[in-house]
């Protein structure tokens, strides 16, 4: 039976590597989220919505490992970059790529994140211009003119 020994680093690396694909996960699902609200397919949302809180939660539990494993590793409080200006010539040369394509995940979830946001609030303005105009929508998402109640610009006089 062989005995493992504890690596911090080989497992930071892991935590980091893990990281990014959550990130990468939550980007993929910022990007369904917008071509789901900007095809008008929102019956897709609420799937997006659960698989984004799960991948949340995981985000969650590899970050307090990471911080954790930072911790044990000496880099308490300091940043990936002062990471690398501190750690030995081997140890930076090992974690450089994969600092690396955790901030590509990151760069790229922040873009999904800010054009669904986009992509959100324009539908949100036309909900409200549509039920200005007494608009209704059927369960497809489609906007039937005049199939609601009149909207607050055009109540009706009849209890008066």
């Amino acid at each position: 039976m062989s005995q493992t020994t504890h690596d911090p680093l080989r497992e930071y690396m892991t935590v980091i590597g893990n990281l990014t694909a959550a990130a990468a996960g939550i980007a993929r699902t910022e990007e369904a989220k917008a071509a789901a609200v900007s095809g008008n397919r929102h019956e897709i949302l609420d799937g997006c919505i659960q698989e984004e809180q799960a991948l949340l939660l995981k985000l969650r539990g590899l970050e307090q490992h990471r911080s954790k494993l930072q911790k044990e590793l000496g880099w308490d409080s300091l940043t990936f970059h002062q990471i690398l200006d501190t750690a030995s010539s081997e140890q930076a040369d090992a974690l450089e790529p994969i600092f690396q394509k955790l901030d590509q995940q990151l760069r790229r979830l922040q873009t999904a994140r800010e054009a669904a946001e986009r992509i959100l609030k324009v539908r949100l303005h036309e909900l409200e211009v549509f039920s200005q105009m007494g608009a209704a929508y059927d369960n497809g998402g489609n906007a039937s003119p005049g199939t609601a109640a009149p909207g607050p610009g055009r109540i009706r006089n009849t209890y008066v």
